[in-house]
């Protein structure tokens, strides 16, 4: 006789990610940049909440760019720090709508990273791009089939021995274990 058990467990319910691509133009620089010979993006944090079925997620990070000036001749740094925010939609999910008691989670698929860094009329502007995957966490019930009786386990194995003699436990340790076959419920 066949029974069907269900069993109340927290799951990834839904999924969903998020591409950004941020065109950021850095502030006037004290000085009038030439070109630019390299970005780097450092100090990326996201947020991520639940506003009734909504997503929100929201973060920042700081885009440092090396540059020269005067010809050439000299060189340094300037940074900016790049807000961003968007709704994410789950691509798949277990249920229509979120609940109180949901967890959302977020990472990075993709780092931020700059790249087409140029000066453009006297301002450096940098194309930046990163990917943010996001699941949902929630209670659901599984359906589980019950296919047989449980047996009781047999008697042989270590049910027989006297556990103040050590030797007798490791003379019944058997190595090959993992070669072993189970035998199927009649």
């Amino acid at each position: 006789m066949n029974e069907i058990r269900e069993i109340l467990t927290k799951a990834v319910i839904g999924k969903g990610q998020k591409t950004f691509k941020i065109d950021v133009q850095l502030p006037q620089l004290p000085n009038l940049p030439d070109r630019t010979l390299g970005a780097f993006i450092t100090n990326h944090q996201m947020n991520v909440r639940k506003i009734g079925d909504t997503i929100e997620l929201s973060g920042n990070f700081d885009l440092h760019v090396w540059y020269t000036y005067h010809a050439d001749t000299e060189t340094k740094v300037g940074c900016t720090t790049v807000d961003y925010g968007s709704t994410v939609e789950l691509q798949s999910t277990l249920r229509d709508h979120l609940l109180e008691t949901d967890e959302i989670t977020c990472e990075e698929l993709i780092a931020p990273y700059a790249s087409n860094v140029r000066v453009e009329e006297g301002f450096i502007v940098a194309d930046t791009q990163f990917e943010i995957g996001i699941e949902v966490i929630g209670e659901t019930k599984m359906r589980v089939a019950i296919l047989g009786p449980v047996l009781e386990a047999p008697t042989q194995g270590l049910a027989h021995l006297d556990f103040d003699d050590l030797s007798e436990i490791d003379g019944a340790i058997n190595e090959n274990f993992l070669d072993a076959t189970i035998e199927p419920f009649e």
